[in-house]
């Protein structure tokens, strides 16, 4: 319920200072995603982004009159290609040189995302430095980023497999079939759980530690608001309770979702 509240205030707030006759209203943006990182970013049963990042874009732009489209039927892969294209306005990810190329991000960072690496149980790593993995078998998802530094390491290991889910990597790991998945510490647990692997895959914790952004397409209309966008995003961000109350929210949405009431090591 304080989420809902303290929400809904701080939208009504930022509708008074720009209300719809701002050029927005009546727009409708494409929004894609990351659909392996719950609570942050995943894609529903319905098709749908979901998850904090989302929440943050709807909080950004409806009170602006803006149509949020959410409809995703890509992986994470594709839709920074779309966002390349023009064909999708805004995402949320880590922040790399590849990608500005094409996005330009909103200043302020939605939240912190610890990279955390996942083992079969029977055989435990300790994380040293990412040099130190070179000789194992390790499943990367396609399109994911954890750092210019850390993605040129990854690219130069010769057992690297990349796929487009990361399902597939924890199945991979739980079948021994996989040493390592580097993945993110909220997402991990719930997928772990989600799969009903607990018990036969570990993790530890790794030197990373990254901030989500939200980003537009440098082709969207959208980027000649930036100034606005950046203003609006501040306020909304100025709370810090609010993003945690996010996270216990959509937490709560992604276990109802699956039937699922675990315990959670935020």
């Amino acid at each position: 319920m304080l989420f809902s509240w303290s929400a809904l205030a701080e939208n009504d707030a930022l509708s008074v200072s720009h209300p719809p006759q701002n050029g927005l209203s009546g727009l409708t943006i494409k929004v894609c995603g990351n659909s392996a990182y719950p609570p942050v970013s995943w894609v529903n049963a319905d098709e749908k982004i979901d998850g904090v990042n989302v929440a943050v874009i709807r909080m950004l732009l409806e009170p602006l009159g803006v149509k949020v489209d959410a409809r995703q039927n890509s992986n994470w892969r594709r839709c920074l290609k779309e966002a390349e294209l023009g064909n999708v306005d805004m995402l949320s990810g880590f922040k790399t040189s590849k990608r500005q190329q094409f996005l330009t991000y909103l200043d302020a960072p939605v939240i912190r995302e610890s990279i955390y690496l996942y083992y079969p149980i029977e055989h435990p790593l300790v994380f040293t430095d990412w040099k130190s993995l070179a000789s194992l078998r390790v499943g990367s998802l396609m399109g994911d980023s954890f750092g210019n530094k850390v993605d040129a390491a990854l690219h130069e290991y010769p057992n690297l497999e990349l796929v487009s889910t990361q399902d597939q990597n924890l199945l991979k790991l739980a079948d021994n079939r996989l040493d390592v998945v580097p993945m993110g510490k909220l997402s991990g647990q719930l997928d772990v759980q989600r799969l009903g692997l607990e018990g036969k895959i570990g993790h530890t914790k790794t030197d990373v530690s990254d901030f989500w952004y939200l980003a537009i397409s440098k082709k969207s209309p959208l980027v000649k608001w930036l100034p606005l966008l950046n203003q609006r995003l501040d306020r909304l961000l100025k709370d810090p309770s609010m993003v945690l109350e996010l996270v216990e929210r959509y937490h709560q949405i992604y276990n109802a979702d699956l039937g699922f009431n675990g315990e959670f090591d935020y």
